[in-house]
């Protein structure tokens, strides 16, 4: 097939199972082959590798699987493990308390010859037990302000931001609920040591088994009645454990932008990455994470690149910065990333005039000069329909940004028009990213062999100012 063909079956495709067209799952797989099978023969130098491998191209290729990581992860804060709800904590204390045989959680000290002393000891130890079951339990978590003080400044952001829309959508505040959390471990502990010394010094043998019952049973309904918070708690840390982790060791692309317009659909367009697509303002209120293959050229092999969809931004840099704009703003700060900064053409679809985005398209610039960049004019088929009585705006928009940015790329997500061209220069800038990483990664195992890190590189040093 000619390149012609190609390219006509591929826009047939895309009409037809764009996300935006088609929602089904069905839809979505065929999408992303189609995406796939494009970028693999579009290229003349990937058509030759291809043909040269003939059928067990896919099977036989390199596919680039790194799994010794030399600069690591950006997942520090899901080394917590997720809180038990209260009635799964309660249910697994009775269970290990219960065991017997070699498995026994608290054995009865049959070499003391005092049967009272015996079953004092034995009571007091079992209370003791279960106090420090539910006390190490709360320990875990109550570790994070810790965890998140010592993370990387774009991790924290993306941590806070998750944490401010959990409440925003009505969850309590992290740091209530972490002191809530606190108390309840001071008030198991001090119940758990009081009822423990008082069966040390009761009576009889039967009278310090039967107040040594009562006492894990009331510290089981002390737990049980704070369920509700330990819930709250699971909720704001299951938003925590949302948040993309990064991986350094990958080059990164990120879209940045103003809001609404259209990075989100170019993400879905050309990556596995699947944020929320609607016709509102800032729907895209965190990072969303997809990946995407691409080749090293002249040769099968295969390294697997990030797509990152970021916040729009409002202002660009030195601006009154809320936390979406921080987080979009740490991406470029912190992360070893190339950009593609996406204009809409019709300033009526986003909150910032044409004259805005191209201000703060200029800022970043500025700020990143070296930063490997792509610009795109999105929204082009808006040009094309005149039932809507906007032609002439979004022809106006699309010359006046194509004579400042001569080699900007013109796409429609809806319509797939130079998608293509975009899968193209989207790989580019993930080879750039690719070199860039490699020097990282040079430099990293330079100072491991040196002695000096025992960490891995600079937190700092991952910002890219040293490479770019």
């Amino acid at each position: 097939s000619t390149q012609e063909d190609i390219r006509a079956a591929y826009k047939r495709a895309i009409r037809e199972t764009h996300p935006d067209v088609d929602p089904s799952l069905e839809a979505a797989d065929r999408f992303m082959s189609v995406q796939e099978a494009f970028r693999w023969l579009s290229d003349p130098q990937q058509r030759t590798v291809y043909d040269g491998i003939g059928s067990k191209f896919g099977k036989d290729a390199l596919y680039d699987f790194t799994d010794d990581p030399i600069l690591g992860k950006l997942s520090e804060v899901r080394a917590i493990a997720k809180v038990m709800h209260a009635s799964h904590m309660v249910n697994k204390c009775r269970r290990e308390l219960a065991r017997s045989g070699k498995e026994q959680a608290v054995r009865i000290d049959f070499n003391m010859t005092d049967k009272r002393s015996r079953f004092r000891k034995w009571g007091a130890e079992r209370i003791s037990w279960v106090r420090d079951f539910f006390v190490a339990e709360l320990r875990r978590v109550l570790d994070y302000p810790r965890v998140i003080k010592e993370l990387h400044p774009f991790e924290r952001l993306s941590v806070e931001l998750s944490l401010h829309c959990h409440m925003q959508e009505g969850g309590l505040a992290f740091g209530k609920l972490l002191g809530a959390l606190k108390t309840l471990r001071a008030k198991v502990t001090e119940e758990g040591s009081m009822r423990a010394y008082h069966v040390k010094r009761a009576e009889r043998g039967r009278d310090a088994t039967l107040m040594a019952d009562a006492a894990i049973e009331e510290l089981y309904n002390i737990m049980l009645a704070h369920e509700p918070v330990i819930q709250q708690f699971s909720e704001a840390q299951w938003c925590i454990f949302q948040t993309p982790s990064i991986d350094l060791d990958k080059p990164t692309v990120v879209f940045v932008g103003a809001p609404n317009v259209g990075k989100s659909s170019l993400v879905r367009s050309i990556s596995t990455g699947r944020p929320e697509v609607k016709n509102e303002v800032f729907t895209t209120k965190r990072l969303t994470l997809g990946h995407i293959w691409h080749f090293v050229r002249g040769t099968p092999l295969l390294v697997q690149g990030q797509i990152v969809d970021s916040p729009g931004l409002r202002v660009g840099i030195g601006g009154n910065h809320n936390l979406f704009d921080q987080l979009t703003m740490g991406s470029l700060q912190h992360l070893p990333t190339a950009v593609v900064f996406v204009f809409d053409p019709l300033s009526w679809y986003t909150l910032l005039t044409l004259d805005e985005q191209i201000e703060l398209r200029e800022s970043l610039r500025n700020q990143f000069p070296k930063r490997p960049w792509l610009d795109v004019i999105t929204k082009v088929d808006l040009a094309e329909e005149k039932d809507l009585g906007c032609d002439e705006d979004a022809v106006k928009g699309i010359e006046r940004l194509s004579a400042l940015y001569p080699e900007a790329i013109k796409v429609s997500a809806l319509e797939g028009t130079g998608l293509a061209e975009l899968n193209m220069e989207v790989r580019r800038l993930l080879e750039e990213m690719t070199r860039v990483v490699r020097q990282l990664q040079r430099a990293k195992i330079r100072q491991m062999r040196l002695g000096m890190a025992r960490e891995p590189v600079t937190k700092e040093a991952l910002s890219m100012r040293e490479f770019v």
